[in-house]
């Protein structure tokens, strides 16, 4: 993916540090490209595999979108537009599709690679509560939902074909205007008084948390978001119980455990940094995964990216790993905190090494579930020595 390599830097130095809208025009030259990788994402939705989708039509929801899109993921000779505009039964829509990260690898080790590393090293730390794209397309004239702010940071990367307009005012300034804070569709007198950008393909524009802002969209088009979510403690306990108790057998079974809302959300917080701190885990068809008997593995060497480290914590009578967002529970032990040291160094280390080191501890055959498990989840890769 070819992109500006200081465009992190000179996003932060533009913004006085994520506080002002900024329009970076022609700064991901390779933005054909990432477009291309999103068409292919939508070819892999199945029943059991479902993206997370929006849809609009003459300024109402359309709630059949999920299903139409599944129905036409085996066609590959659509473009994205006849994909869309058939799923919503309409040559003028609007869809946001939520999650990108979920279905495919490719984009993801890019944006991984020359997004979040970039803004990350740039910020100086990563947000605790995680990062998440999506992309929203169509021709639909206006923002359906209207004039309209956001609870998070966004950043937009205009994919193209063709531009659009992006209207932004500053919160102050929307609450002057218009006397409070609900959004709205009645924007034509706010117009004039806003700040217009016009997005060209491959130019990225930053709207601060609280801002209020609309898109005019005329030909059809694709852009890519990534949202940064701010501090929310209490939604990283509640998502962390979620992790704990994932249904109602296991909270009733749970339910007597002393834990704590700080472990709850150090929970979340582990989990979503597992995955490079984007909040959507992948989906498993999408990761490719080796068959390997404990013959197999004794002849292979493991691996997995720094960008996605094998984390792990007590919490209660339970030891969690955390691989890709998601959790493998067991009893307390020593395999989890091996695996995770001999593994996030980067380097690659053969499969008898990690079972030496709990030989006499650990069963054998549990060693190599739980590696065929880790992989499963996108965390390991097995490879020959």
């Amino acid at each position: 993916m070819d992109i500006d390599g200081n465009w992190a830097l000179r996003l932060l130095e533009a913004s006085e540090g994520l506080k002002s809208p900024v329009h970076l025009k022609a700064i991901m030259p390779g933005y054909a490209q990432v477009l291309e990788v999103v068409c292919q994402m939508f070819t892999h939705f199945s029943p059991s595999e479902q993206p997370r989708v929006r849809s609009w039509v003459g300024g109402g929801q359309r709630y059949t979108i999920t299903d139409a899109l599944i129905s036409l993921a085996p066609r590959t000779d659509l473009t994205l537009n006849q994909r869309l505009a058939m799923a919503n039964e309409s040559a003028e829509f609007c869809v946001t599709f939520n999650g990108l990260s979920a279905w495919s690898p490719l984009f993801t080790e890019q944006m991984q690679r020359n997004m979040l590393e970039p803004l990350f090293e740039a910020l100086g730390s990563a947000p605790d509560c995680g990062v998440d794209f999506y992309a929203f397309f169509g021709n639909y004239g206006y923002t359906p939902f209207g004039v309209h702010d956001d609870i998070d940071q966004s950043l937009l990367w205009h994919l193209g074909p063709t531009s659009k307009i992006a209207f932004v005012w500053p919160r102050e300034k929307y609450i002057e205007l218009s006397g409070g804070t609900l959004s709205t569709t009645n924007y034509e007198s706010l117009l004039p008084h806003a700040l217009r950008y016009e997005l060209q393909p491959g130019d990225l524009l930053f709207i601060p948390m609280g801002d209020f802002h609309i898109l005019e969209t005329q030909q059809f088009s694709a852009t890519l978001g990534l949202t940064l979510f701010p501090d929310n403690v209490q939604l990283e306990s509640s998502e962390g119980l979620r992790l704990f108790a994932p249904d109602d057998k296991s909270f009733v079974a749970l339910a007597t455990q002393p834990i704590s809302l700080q472990e709850l959300a150090q929970l979340r917080r582990l989990a979503v940094r597992s995955n490079g701190f984007i909040i959507t885990p992948p989906e498993l068809s999408t990761v490719a995964v080796v068959q390997a008997d404990e013959a197999k593995l004794r002849r292979s060497t493991l691996y997995a990216p720094t960008c996605w480290p094998l984390l792990h914590m007590r919490l209660g009578n339970r030891e969690a790993l955390l691989v890709r967002r998601r959790v493998i529970w067991g009893r307390p032990n020593e395999l989890f905190a091996t695996l995770c040291e001999l593994l996030n160094s980067g380097e690659r280390i053969p499969y008898e090494t990690l079972e030496r080191s709990v030989a006499g501890k650990v069963n054998p055959a549990a060693v190599a579930e739980l590696v065929r498990t880790t992989v499963r989840l996108g965390g390991l890769i097995i490879e020959p020595l």
